[in-house]
């Protein structure tokens, strides 16, 4: 019971805390309702669950022996993270009675594969909680992820519900300005810290 509450306590703050992908749900669903973002969330959630899984087999490792494939995939991810905020910027107010795709599934699985804030949440939880044979790592696995998804989830819930908010096209603008300035933000934070 103490092991399950510790890793609680250590998975929930890192899972719900803002970052480019909450940053992104909660846009995608004041924008667009939670229907639409489920191709988002979907490519996401899936490769989510790929990168936890190949954490446990040993990815981790890879990007602690090799400091220029970490940097890699956190100046792709930068780079992403721009392009995302560049296009939520630019897209026009949603048409009434019109279903808005902004992303889609592979939107969804890009953010994630390039997201060094999940490789790090990952090896986070996993140093702690993932013991060498133990018959526990599956479900220390299963339930990281599962708690990766509900956790994006409420982010997604949480602006679909500030959707009635949106219905005026200044109000659009300004969302689409709040959230493409806290991605840049997410951005130069990953840009400049070590």
């Amino acid at each position: 019971m103490e092991t399950a509450i510790a890793f609680l306590g250590m998975v929930l703050p890192l899972t719900l805390s803002p970052g480019p992908a909450t940053i992104a749900l909660a846009g995608l669903g004041m924008r667009s309702g939670v229907v639409a973002a489920i191709p988002f969330y979907t490519g996401m959630m899936a490769s989510c669950a790929v990168i936890a899984l190949a954490a446990a087999f040993g990815l981790n490792e890879l990007f602690l022996a090799s400091p220029l494939a970490y940097d890699t995939v956190r100046y792709l991810g930068i780079a992403y993270i721009v392009y995302l905020a560049v296009r939520i910027f630019r897209s026009a107010p949603p048409v009434e009675g019109t279903v808005v795709r902004l992303y889609g599934l592979r939107d969804g699985l890009l953010l994630s594969v390039l997201n060094a804030k999940y490789y790090v949440v990952v090896s986070a939880v996993f140093s702690q909680f993932l013991l060498p044979g133990a018959d526990s790592n599956g479900l220390v696995v299963a339930a990281l992820i599962t708690l990766v998804a509900l956790s994006q989830a409420v982010w997604l819930v949480a602006g679909a519900g500030l959707r009635p908010l949106m219905r005026s096209p200044l109000a659009f603008r300004i969302q689409s300005l709040v959230f493409s300035v806290s991605l840049l933000g997410v951005a130069v934070y990953l840009l400049l810290r070590n």
